[in-house]
């Protein structure tokens, strides 16, 4: 088989599935949560920020995981257009997008 819809979604590497199947079998629980499934959670996704922090040299603070690209491409947009606004004293105030975007980006 040819896979070509890459950026829907992609097969995991076996490492990556075999790194996380203890999170989709026994240590599910929300990262959020006080209870100790969810601490477990918390402390592997931090364990996680840093060390993909540290591959791309940034700090473990500057990285944000997010669920899907739409929210990702959201963040990006919204975080770019506060920047705008911030720097211009509030002269740049709105975003333009063409119709050639993505429509999560439109979105």
């Amino acid at each position: 088989m040819i896979y070509f819809d890459h950026n829907a979604t992609t097969p995991v590497r076996p490492e990556v599935l075999e790194a996380m199947l203890p999170f989709l079998k026994e240590s599910f629980g929300n990262p959020s949560g006080a209870y100790r499934l969810g601490q477990e959670s918390r402390k592997a996704l931090e364990k996680a920020r840093s060390q993909a922090a540290e591959l791309i040299g940034a700090a473990p603070d500057e990285l944000v995981f997010t669920s899907c690209g739409s929210e990702a491409d959201a963040l990006a947009v919204q975080g770019g257009a506060e920047q705008s606004r911030l720097t211009s004293g509030g002269r740049r105030n709105h975003v333009i997008a063409s119709a050639i975007e993505h429509e999560a980006v439109i979105e």
